[in-house]
């Protein structure tokens, strides 16, 4: 920070500054009479206040009486948070400052007369301590709209003002959603194939007190969108990681969908092809909770074919650009929905599936109904390798692993 930042700010005459924990500028004399308040109504730019960093000197003058307090500015402080000293060394979510060296309680007296003298005037100005290290930044995981861009929340919008830079998966879809609301914070790309070349300038950053936003397309960063080499990065560093949550493509989709109320897993997109993908989708019918997934629109049609030949009348819930004016949620068994999307020549879009579960079988041990052989038999005709079909049965049947591994083996035999 080149120079100093003052903060103008008003008295009052039922100022008591006698918490002996912190020191507060409130934006309402309605708050006056709260015993950390010194003030209200305070001036300053949001800008150049986010700029400040570390430890340093805040003094406090008024009609000529001065006082002199250190703190460290929080990590964490962005345009809108509230004006707060605090002794706490802790780093809290809201506040101006950590580990002040006085609270209210403590400042002059003359100094507090004045504050409360009709139509004072006073100020409080902020001067950098150059001579100290700079203490790690903070990193901050910023969700952005599934679909309705007014879905950003204020806080985020705050921080993303706030930030020295943004790190976005695709920095033209960020900007595109970002500049017409004012954000102009500098953006740097960084995406599924760049994060681990970028997450060593990120740290470096970090390591020198920089605020850092990521932010993916749509939705929480880190939910099948890129991010986690950045994560490692700050955390390596001892920097802040924090979030500002928002929409979710995976709660929005459980709580329309008719199939939500307990448990739920969510497995993201499945894998393109091989045995990989076998398994995963063996895994997802097998589930005894609600399975949540991702889909692209050009492998829909392949998703639910795969899903319907395993659990052809398997309830689910087919979620269609959530929030968007375009949403639709199509709810039925699997191979009806797959029906429906094969016959639709037209498949555009972002989709959630909700699957329903399994479900705990009622005599777990002894499991030998028909409905569970013929879905071992379609795993198996499906290639599914013996592992995962095992794992199915013991978690739905109570079964020990050799009697699982049997049952399949009798099954395969009678195939053959």
């Amino acid at each position: 920070m080149s120079a100093s930042i003052v903060i103008a700010f008003k008295g009052h005459a039922d100022i008591r500054a006698s918490d002996p924990r912190s020191i507060e500028i409130v934006d309402s004399d309605t708050y006056a009479g709260r015993p950390g308040v010194i003030g209200y109504q305070a001036m300053f730019d949001p800008r150049e206040l986010s700029r400040v960093r570390g430890r340093v000197n805040v003094t406090i003058n008024c009609g000529g009486v001065s006082d002199a307090l250190e703190a460290t500015v929080s990590p964490l402080f962005v345009r809108g948070a509230p004006l707060v000293l605090r002794r706490d060394p802790a780093t809290r979510p809201k506040g101006l400052a950590q580990a002040s060296s006085k609270a209210a309680s403590d400042l002059d007296r003359e100094l507090i007369s004045a504050l409360r003298r009709p139509a004072s005037t006073a100020t409080l100005t902020i001067t950098q301590l150059s001579d100290q290290a700079p203490l790690p930044g903070v990193l901050h995981l910023v969700a952005m709209p599934i679909g309705r861009q007014d879905d950003l929340s204020p806080r985020a919008l705050d921080v993303l003002m706030s930030v020295d830079a943004i790190y976005a998966e695709d920095t033209r879809i960020a900007h595109d959603n970002l500049s017409w609301r004012g954000v102009r914070t500098p953006m740097i790309s960084c995406h599924e194939h760049s994060q681990k070349t970028r997450a060593g300038m990120v740290a470096d950053r970090l390591a020198n007190g920089a605020r850092l936003a990521y932010v993916s397309d749509a939705g929480a960063p880190l939910v099948s969108d890129p991010g986690a080499a950045l994560v490692r990065a700050a955390l390596d560093v001892g920097a802040v990681v924090t979030t500002a949550p928002g929409p979710s493509a995976v709660i929005a989709a459980l709580s329309i969908s008719g199939l939500a109320g307990g448990p739920f897993r969510f497995a993201g997109f499945a894998p393109r092809a091989g045995r990989e993908r076998t398994e995963f989708l063996a895994a997802v019918v097998a589930g005894v909770d609600t399975q949540v997934l991702f889909e692209s629109p050009h492998r829909l049609a392949l998703l639910l074919s795969d899903l319907a030949t395993l659990a052809p009348d398997r309830a689910a819930a087919l979620c269609k650009d959530v929030t968007k004016q375009t949403e639709a949620v199509s709810r039925a068994p699997v191979r009806v929905l797959s029906q429906d999307v094969n016959r639709d020549t037209d498949v555009r879009g972002e989709y959630v599936l909700v699957l329903a579960g399994l479900g705990p079988v009622d005599t777990p041990v002894q499991a030998e109904l028909a409905d569970l052989d013929a879905f071992i038999r379609a795993l198996i005709d499906a290639q599914c390798p013996t592992a995962p079909i095992v794992k199915a049965i013991r978690t739905v049947t109570g079964q020990d692993r050799t009697a699982a591994y049997d049952r399949v083996a009798a099954l395969k035999e009678r195939r053959d």
